[in-house]
């Protein structure tokens, strides 16, 4: 043995599980499936109104042109030689009359190629009269849409200051004045003015004093609602300089420079740039004006510079302006778009030549902003073209970088800008590449990694105006577009739902039902299984509360190319199938129909055992949108037509059963709180449905258990049938009213709340309370829902007195007919729920136990007036923790710290506070207004928002250089080195005596016999035996934190773990009531709460009064076995959240120990109550699964390990027995024991047994009140006596014994002193 010491200890190794996955850390642990924005009332789910609610047009235009050529105005002394050109037309080289119309029409021209269909009317030299009068006509023509108003006022006097403008009388012999405040009486609002004149700030002044005053007229107005009105505010003022500018006179420069900087800006922007390019000496004006191409089409010249302009001002505009100013000037209304991205040309220009020009709603300067140096860049490589280009033949035109140097420049941003969230100034240019097929999958690529940023990058996406072009690209067959488009499409609807109409025009949604059918043309989209699941997706949101969606879908065939992926590898593609078939039947009877008829529903229940606890929950809400109620049947239909509905609802309650008996089957028995809490859910569908059938099953049950009172229930018709299927919905939701998932527990105990609520409400239901007082117990569960506790007082208990509560018999109706579902009936009575009578057992008549029938009773609004409830029982919705009986189950002793209770209750309060708010979210209305007893699911909601999150990039937990990862990294390598250097690699292990106590932990309570030392953290847990679980630092002695673990009265935890603990580690607690509770942020008395609970075992247990429920851990393979007074061990994978393994106990005793191999968990190791090891290999079919028994031990066996046995394999079994005997076996080479040592004297009781994983090193407790420590040679190395000394070591009787996994250190928990004692070899 001193070799296999040896080699023990130069064998140990960093342990493997330092690098492993972590458990219970996934999304569906945070919150069991409730959305944020339920929990969080500053969640980001807003999309922001980027929609223009009131898209106006300009259907009309005037244009006032008051030039009287050849007669300066009085108040404008002209310089010689001066501008003088008007739209380009220069008015001298003709003769006055038809300059003006030659002019006008030029204008009106110039108009038309923002807004072609527009009605146009030009006012050419106009007096008073004819201006009022086209003013009053176009308002009456366009009735409330945008009338354009320009004004030339070149050949007349400047504005006044009072706000006048100047035309003419009819004999042209004077001037006269228009006032604004006239203007804006026949105009109307909305309406948009350009005043191209001196002085033109006047005007603005003006229009802003008489706007104010109108709102104050109409404001005062009695009358006001009855008269419409539009505010002046709502107008739009283009001005081409303030209230003391001139206008520029410059010759080189047109008359009507800012009409022209609005009206043909790239003609204006030319000539400006090359007056002041050395450069471009040979380039002219009537060069300029012959530029090839078309401005709308962007393959030539001058249309590819018009689209470098569009996207460059818009871009100035976006970066510069509030986002809801853009939105109104650049996307409510193409003329106005246009003439503010040319305005910012305009201000560019004239304030080079000191002219100021103005406009309302006021802009920032933009003159000056950046951008406008690429517009430079891209003239002049144009303009050097184009001597070339005007040659005969022309040179073939060499198109600009431009588009492409911004790309790049977007992609840069995404390497770098989203780390401070800035938005990016090229993301209108992107929108405008979008327009080029040559650019536009890479500007598609670059978007879509845009919007994975999070909801708002898509948000600005929206605001800048990217859906229209998205939603047109849908009509583009080009396969390569696909992948990316379906990408971009999921992220926008995740945010923004309100696009339903917007898919169902031009079919755009048959665009993603193609994707999910072809199966040919999708070698271009890679993870196709990933985009299909986002074609669901978008599908999901297509038919959500949209009747024409869901119709559609049907149409197009949708639930049958659904059911082909129902057995897809990609669980999100299985689940978003579930999530898109529940949306498309939902509310929608024709559509459940075709499911039902094309047993659909039967593919789908197969999805309820499926790996993923995301696809089960999302097959229960598909099993959930199929309840639906049945067609009505009219007497007056024909007979053949009743008989097909009668027909057709005998077919589809069938199907309906059979979905929710398999529903009742998996999830009961399902690990995950999201699971059971869509079957709570589901269940409520079918009471809602078929509440008079559940009330009939009810009454039968209170009537059978005595609850009601000397009156019987009976119904007018005097039926008393009682249905076998809703006499298991009635019972599973007994059973989900005790679950340890408090959510789940409070939703299920709704239901049944408002199932008894008439009973209540007539008086016909005796007050708990007398129940309580003539009854052993009342009813929590059907054995079977869940577990039975292991002592008989766990929620799901099967003690009821000598016998068991008749309504667990369901009472069949005489004139019932067998079921044809006999497998299904099977199962269910094999989870004790169904039509199948069940046995009665002895029980003890002196256990109580928690009553959660009675719970929803007392959870019931407004019945504390109707009958009284004892003192005891759990705290409940309305009821105050401390003030209920919980608050005293739980209560604190007398000498805890009064500021631990003060966190302690404030904590449970706001963990109770979070649960009302989960549980409301649920609830919802009926059509009377009241809370309706059928539940809302989360599902969809909830899903949703993982589209909301980043797909493209790593979680930070695993991405390199953030934050989590380096934090995960550092934890990594302190437990490599803590390992390395721990007690395990030490020679001098083997020579340990711990015979220093450094510390000396103190409990209120007693911490019973179980405590845990964290591998890596000065942390020790302890169970009390008031239910509680305690976190000690064992380094400094303090106590971080205490919760409750919330069981039963009477019942206890037996089992204490830490999982994931080379990471953020959590706590396992496992009680003889059955149920397992993780628990995450243990050491936060503020955030501890719990991650996941479950009924861990669901068989009938005996009463042994020494029954516990044993669990150990296996971190590598994620599981967690389960054993106990069971005829079963179970195996659960706590990442599928399922039991994926039932290992037959070939032993009739009760399991006390359990062990799995440290290296691939295939095998375990059980000891019993009666001394016998059994050997299981989980590889072998589970009723051949013992390999090896070991029956040495007298009595009970109180810990097993399998030890490193010097060669790094775990083959050493160690054990022993209350008798004293501490044996070891060689599992490879028989079963006789190679070794044994006597731990204690003869007649001595042997409490407690530590066996360290890796280092050979035994400690056992006795009831005599020492702890005597071996190595495996049997060397007795120390006694720690209860008084050694003066100022020794003192312990009381020894409850449990641990061992630090590498420090050394030995932690001794005492059953009479309530305390916990550390000892070490080193002072």
């Amino acid at each position: 043995m001193d070799e296999q010491v040896a080699a023990a200890v130069a064998a140990a190794a960093v342990p493997a599980e330092l690098g492993m996955y972590s458990f219970v850390v996934d999304r569906r642990h945070d919150s069991c499936g409730v959305p944020k924005h339920a929990q969080d009332a500053d969640a980001d789910t807003d999309s922001g109104d980027w929609r223009m609610r009131e898209r106006l047009k300009t259907v009309s235009v005037a244009l006032v042109l008051c030039l009287n050529i050849g007669i300066d105005p009085p108040d404008v002394l002209k310089t010689i030689p001066c501008a003088k050109t008007e739209c380009w037309v220069d008015p001298l080289s003709l003769p006055p009359q038809k300059a003006l119309e030659t002019i006008g029409k030029n204008l009106q021209q110039q108009y038309e190629v923002w807004q072609p269909r527009a009605r146009y009317k030009s006012l050419l030299d106009p007096s008073v009269e004819e201006t009022k009068k086209a003013c009053l006509s176009l308002r009456k023509n366009a009735k409330d849409e945008r009338i354009l108003f320009h004004y030339n006022g070149h050949g007349v006097p400047k504005p006044t200051k009072g706000g006048e403008i100047w035309v003419f009388n009819r004999s042209y012999t004077q001037y006269l004045p228009c006032s604004i405040y006239d203007l804006q009486t026949w105009l109307g609002s909305p309406c948009i003015y350009v005043f191209d004149c001196s002085n033109a700030g006047n005007i603005l002044n003006a229009f802003d004093r008489f706007s104010i005053q109108r709102d104050e007229e109409h404001a005062n107005n009695p009358d006001r609602d009855k008269i419409p009105y539009i505010s002046m505010k709502e107008c739009i003022l283009l001005a081409a300089c303030n209230a003391t500018d001139t206008l520029p006179m410059n010759p080189d420069l047109p008359a009507d420079l800012f009409t022209c900087c609005l009206t043909t800006p790239i003609e204006i922007a030319l000539r400006w740039f090359v007056s002041h390019s050395p450069l471009l000496d040979g380039i002219t004006a009537d060069m300029i004006m012959k530029i090839p191409g078309q401005l709308n089409d962007r393959r030539t010249a001058l249309g590819e510079l018009n689209w470098i302009f569009t996207a460059i001002t818009d871009t100035i505009a976006w970066n510069m302006l509030p986002h809801d100013v853009f939105k109104k000037l650049f996307r409510q209304d193409l003329m106005v778009a246009a003439l503010f991205r040319n305005f910012l040309l305009a201000e560019r220009i004239m304030r080079y030549y000191h002219c100021s020009p103005l406009s309302h709603p006021p802009l920032p300067s933009t003159h000056q902003h950046p951008l406008w140096s690429s517009w430079d860049l891209a003239a002049e490589l144009c303009l050097h073209q184009l001597p070339e280009l005007l040659k005969s033949p022309p040179a073939e035109y060499q198109h600009s970088a431009f588009f492409s140097d911004q790309l790049t420049a977007f992609e840069v941003w995404l390497s770098k800008g989203p780390i401070a969230q800035s938005h990016p100034e090229q993301l209108p240019i992107v929108l405008q590449v979008l327009l080029s097929q040559v650019h536009r999958l890479r500007a598609l690529m670059l978007l879509s990694r845009f919007l994975d940023l999070g909801p708002w990058s898509v948000k600005l996406a929206l605001s800048v105006g990217i859906f229209p072009y998205v939603l047109k690209l849908l009509q583009s067959p080009a396969a390569e577009l696909k992948p990316v488009l379906v990408f971009i499409w999921a992220k926008i609807l995740a945010l923004d739902s309100s696009c339903q109409n917007d898919l169902l025009k031009d079919n755009g949604f048959t665009y993603f039902i193609n994707i999910l059918t072809n199966n040919n043309n999708t070698s271009m989209i890679p993870n196709i299984a990933e985009h299909r699941a986002m074609c669901c997706f978008i599908l999901c949101v297509f038919c959500h509360h949209f009747r024409f969606g869901q119709e559609a879908c049907v149409k197009n065939e949708l639930l049958h190319t659904l059911a082909i992926h129902f057995e897809d590898e990609d669980s999100l593609l299985r689940q978003w199938v579930c999530i898109s078939l529940a949306k498309t039947v939902e509310g929608f009877p024709a559509a459940r129909d075709i499911c039902f008829k094309d047993g659909l529903h039967r593919q789908l229940v197969l999805l309820l055992g499926d790996d993923s606890a995301e696809v089960r929950s999302a097959a229960l809400f598909a099993v959930g949108a199929l309840i639906q109620p049945e067609q009505a049947v009219n007497a007056q239909q024909p007979p053949a037509v009743i008989a097909q509905i009668q027909q057709r609802t005998k077919l589809n309650a069938s199907a309906v059963e059979l979905c929710v008996c398999r529903a009742i089957i998996h999830g009961l028995i399902d690990a995950s709180p999201l699971v059971r809490k869509e079957l709570v859910i589901v269940l409520s569908k079918v009471v809602a449905l078929q509440e008079d059938r559940m009330a009939r099953t009810a009454a039968t049950v209170l009537r059978n258990e005595k609850f009601t009172k000397e009156d019987p229930i009976v119904y007018e018709d005097g039926a008393e049938e009682v249905n076998g299927f809703m006499m298991s919905v009635y019972k599973a939701l007994l059973g989900l009213s005790a679950d340890p998932y408090p959510l789940v527990a409070l939703l299920a105990r709704h239901v049944v709340d408002m199932i008894h609520a008439p009973f209540v409400a007539a008086g016909k239901v005796n007050a708990p309370v007398s129940v309580l007082n003539k009854r052993l117990s009342s009813v929590a569960a059907a054995p079977g829902i869940g577990s039975p506790g292991l002592n008989g007082v766990g929620p799901s208990s099967g003690m009821y007195g000598q016998q068991q509560p008749s309504y667990l018999q369901p009472t069949p109706s005489p004139n019932s007919k067998p079921r044809k579902s006999n497998s299904v009936q099977s199962d269910l009575s094999s989870l004790g729920i169904g039509s199948a009578s069940i046995r009665s057992r002895d029980a003890s008549p002196s256990v109580k136990r928690h009553s959660s029938f009675v719970n929803p009773f007392k959870s019931f609004q407004g019945l504390a007036s109707l009958v009284s409830f004892p003192a005891g029982g759990s705290a409940l919705a309305g009821q105050d923790p401390k003030n209920s009986g919980q608050g005293e189950r739980y209560g604190t002793p007398t000498n805890r710290n009064s500021k631990m209770v003060g966190m302690e209750e404030d904590s449970k309060r706001g963990r109770k506070t979070d649960l009302l708010k989960s549980a409301r979210y649920h609830m919802q209305l009926g059509p009377d207004g009241k809370e309706s007893i059928c539940l809302k699911s989360t599902v969809y909601e909830w899903n949703v928002e993982y589209f909301r999150e980043p797909q493209m990039k790593l979680p930070d937990i695993e991405a390199p250089g953030s934050t989590q990862y380096n934090e995960k990294l550092w934890r990594f390598e302190q437990t490599k080195k803590f390992a390395n250097s721990s007690l395990a690699r030490s020679m001098e292990s083997t020579k340990l005596k711990f015979d220093h106590q450094v510390n000396f932990l103190r409990s209120d309570n007693n911490p019973g016999k179980h405590i845990y030392f964290h591998s890596f953290e000065p942390h020790l847990l302890g169970a009390d035996d008031a239910d509680g679980v305690i976190v000690y630092n064992w380094e400094d002695g303090s106590r971080i934190n205490w919760f409750s673990n919330s069981n039963p009265v009477g019942s206890r935890i037996t089992s204490l773990r830490f999982i994931n603990e080379n990471d953020i580690a959590l706590i396992v607690t496992g009680s003889d009531e059955g149920m397992v509770r993780v628990y995450k942020n243990y050491a936060s008395q503020e955030n501890c709460e719990l991650a996941t609970s479950w009924r861990a075992v669901n068989e009938d247990l005996s009463q042994h009064s020494r029954s516990e429920l044993i669990v150990d851990w296996h971190q590598k393979s994620g599981s967690l076995l389960v054993a106990g007074d069971l005829r079963l061990i179970r195996v659960w994978d706590m990442e599928k959240e399922l039991c994926v393994q039932d290992i037959a106990n070939k032993n009739q005793q009760a399991i006390t120990a359990l062990a799995s191999d440290k290296e691939d968990g295939r095998l375990l190791v059980a000891g019993y109550a009666d001394g016998l090891l059994n050997l299981y290999d989980r590889r072998v079919p589970t009723n051949e699964s013992v390999v090896m028994s070991f029956r040495e031990h007298p009595s009970r066996v109180l810990n097993c390990k399998l030890q490193n046995d010097g060669t790094g394999s775990y083959h050493t079994l160690v054990s022993g027995s209350s008798a004293g005997d501490v044996l070891f076996w060689d599992i490879r080479s028989g079963q006789k024991a190679q070794q044994k040592i006597s731990a204690v004297p003869a007649g001595v009781e042997m409490t407690a047994l530590a066996i360290h994983d890796d280092t050979p090193l035994i400690a056992c407790g006795s009831n005599t009140e020492y702890i005597r420590i071996f190595n495996v040679n049997g060397m007795n190395l120390n006694t720690i006596r209860f008084n050694d000394g003066l100022l020794g070591s003192r312990i009381g009787h020894v409850g449990c014994v641990a061992f630090h996994p590498y420090k050394d250190l030995l932690a001794a928990g005492t059953t009479n002193n309530a305390s916990i004692c550390l000892f070490s070899s080193q002072p």
